[in-house]
């Protein structure tokens, strides 16, 4: 049995770990160290937690000896002390009716925030652990939940906000500068923020609708609006093959070359974007690849750009579909973004398939 003022008390007070006391109505009765600050204060239900919410069956079978331990990996950004992803284990003290719980700094998923930048990693793996353990359905698709709340949310009121921040810069620019051009500059303001609010009203209707129930939008059509709007030489190639794919795959392939297009309006001047899909064979099936190259700016992928969660969304979005997708970049070469998603065999492969055999 563990002994929690020999082996683990001296510890938590030095800061190396952390370390909390649940009861077993799941009470917290005793907190130490700033690694367990993102559990709820001493005196309330642990599931108040955001990151334990949803788990009180997994909980209750802890302390009934259906499972040996509950781990969460690569904690973080749960509370304002926590800047470091942790490694959070709950365990269950029989002897003294209470749970434990041990958290320790995870230094493999920080290396990996420092080479791929914020919080991919944590989240990856919380989906990877989450889609393998079928026996915690229920925390799966709340955590998916949170995930889709947050990319709708960058993708809707973070562009609105940064875009009307900017246009309010400018207006107080022209106060001092060119009185003459305010009302020019509160014009396109009111423009950016009916925008922001039809854009959020059309994310809060995509959260109102389950995905399997969004239609395929039109690729195509995405680009060429992009290009007459900024002014930029486009050039779109669709193999025949991978237009059967870009369909099936319309939904996701859309968010991210949405959130690229962005990036390319925002930050990189460029005068040239090219659009490409094909098809390839896989090991199993087929894969739909799609590759947006811009000639713009560019920038350095391992630099990290703490508060920007553009990069992070696109990589989440084929990785739900069981996809990927890759950023290559480097300042003055331009971008190229690489998205590869499984697609399901045509129908007519199918059936000939079937027949063979």
């Amino acid at each position: 049995m563990i002994d929690l003022s020999a082996e683990l008390l001296p510890a938590a007070e030095a800061d190396v770990i952390g370390l909390a006391v649940i009861g077993a109505d799941r009470a917290m009765l005793r907190k130490i160290g700033r690694l367990v600050e993102w559990l709820p204060p001493v005196g309330t239900d642990c599931c108040d937690c955001m990151l334990l919410v949803g788990m009180e069956s997994e909980l209750a079978g802890l302390a009934a000896g259906q499972r040996d331990v509950i781990a969460l990996a690569g904690v973080r950004g749960a509370s304002p002390a926590l800047s470091q992803p942790v490694t959070a284990v709950v365990l269950w003290n029989a002897a003294q009716s209470h749970y434990l719980v041990i958290a320790m700094p995870d230094f493999a998923a920080r290396q990996v925030e420092l080479l791929l930048g914020s919080e991919r990693r944590a989240r990856r793996l919380m989906e990877q652990q989450l889609e393998a353990a079928s026996s915690e359905v229920r925390f799966a698709s709340l955590a998916r939940t949170r995930l889709r709340l947050a990319r709708d949310l960058h993708d809707t009121l973070v562009h609105s906000i940064v875009a009307l921040l900017t246009q309010i810069r400018l207006i107080r620019h022209y106060l001092s500068a060119d009185p003459a051009r305010v009302a020019d500059g509160l014009a396109t303001a009111e423009e950016a923020a009916v925008s922001g609010l039809a854009r959020a009203r059309e994310a809060i209707g995509r959260l109102r609708m389950p995905d399997d129930l969004e239609l395929n939008p039109d690729v195509e059509g995405l680009l060429t609006d992009f290009a007459e709007r900024i002014g930029v030489e486009m050039s779109i190639e669709i193999d025949d093959r991978a237009r059967d794919g870009l369909r099936e795959c319309g939904m996701t392939v859309q968010r991210i070359i949405s959130e690229a297009l962005r990036n390319i309006q925002a930050h990189a001047k460029a005068r040239h974007v090219r659009f490409h899909a094909v098809e390839q064979p896989a090991a199993v099936g087929r894969r739909l690849v799609v590759e947006l190259r811009d000639d713009g700016s560019g920038f350095d992928p391992a630099v990290p750009k703490p508060g920007h969660f553009g990069l992070i969304g696109m990589v989440e979005f084929a990785e739900l579909v069981g996809g990927d997708c890759t950023v290559e970049s480097a300042p003055g070469k331009g971008t190229l973004v690489r998205i590869s998603l499984p697609v399901a065999a045509p129908p007519a492969a199918r059936s000939s398939g079937t027949l063979a055999d």
